[in-house]
C-alpha cells in the first residue's frame, strides 16, 4: 500500500510537468490611455493546446466625457487547426448589455446569435479581432469582427503597422514587434484611446 502511494506521488508530478509543456499560455497586459491618463486596462490571453488555440480578450475602461461611462468588453475565440469553431462577445455600457453574441460552427456554416438576431456565414473564419494582440496580421486583407459580425478590411501601412477599417467609418491602428501588438490607437466617434503593452 505504501509502495503504491509512493508510485502515485512520483508519477503525478511527472504527468503535471508533461501537460504543462503541452499547453502554453501567454497573457498580455495593456494600459488604456486617453489624453495621457490611464483610464483602464485590456488583458489578452492566448491558450495554446496543440491543435486547439483559445483567445480571450477582456477590457475595463472608465471615461468621462459629458457624462461618466464604464465600458466592459470580453471577446472569446476558439480555433481548431486554424479555423474558428466557437466565439462570443459581450459589451456593456454602464452595466447594460450592448452586445451579447455567440458564434458557433455548424457542419458547413457559422451561426451568430445576438438576442433575437440570427446571422449565417458560410465562409470559414481563420482570423478574428480576438487574435489581433497575439498574432501580427501578416498577409491578411480582412479579418472577422465579432463586434460588427462581419469581415472588415485591414491593410499594412508601414512595416509592422496596420490600419483596420471599421464599418462606422473609423480607423484603428495596430503596431507590432516580434509578432505581438505593442501599441494600438482605437478611434470612436466620441474619443480616441491608446493601448500600451505593459509586459
Amino acid at each position: 500500500m505504501l509502495l503504491r502511494t509512493l508510485k502515485i506521488l512520483y508519477i503525478l508530478p511527472v504527468i503535471l510537468l508533461l501537460t504543462s509543456f503541452h499547453e502554453v499560455d501567454r497573457k498580455l497586459h495593456y494600459e488604456v490611455l486617453r489624453n495621457g491618463k490611464v483610464i483602464g486596462y485590456l488583458d489578452a490571453l492566448r491558450k495554446d493546446n496543440g491543435a486547439i488555440v483559445e483567445y480571450i480578450m477582456e477590457s475595463n475602461v472608465k471615461v468621462s466625457l459629458i457624462m461618466d461611462f464604464a465600458l466592459y468588453s470580453k471577446v472569446l475565440g476558439t480555433f481548431n487547426n486554424g479555423v474558428l469553431t466557437s466565439g462570443s462577445i459581450v459589451r456593456r455600457l454602464n452595466g447594460k448589455d450592448k452586445a451579447n453574441a455567440k458564434i458557433t460552427w455548424q457542419t458547413d456554416h457559422y451561426v451568430i446569435q445576438d438576442k433575437d438576431e440570427s446571422i449565417q456565414i458560410k465562409e470559414k473564419i481563420t482570423y478574428t479581432t480576438a487574435c489581433l494582440m497575439h498574432e501580427e496580421p501578416v498577409n491578411q486583407l480582412r479579418i472577422f469582427s465579432e463586434n460588427f459580425k462581419r469581415f472588415i478590411p485591414i491593410k499594412a501601412i508601414k512595416p509592422h503597422q496596420y490600419e483596420l477599417q471599421l464599418p462606422d467609418g473609423n480607423r484603428n491602428y495596430y503596431t507590432y514587434a516580434n509578432g505581438v501588438c505593442v501599441s494600438a490607437e482605437v478611434n470612436t466617434t466620441l474619443s480616441t484611446a491608446y493601448f500600451r503593452l505593459k509586459n
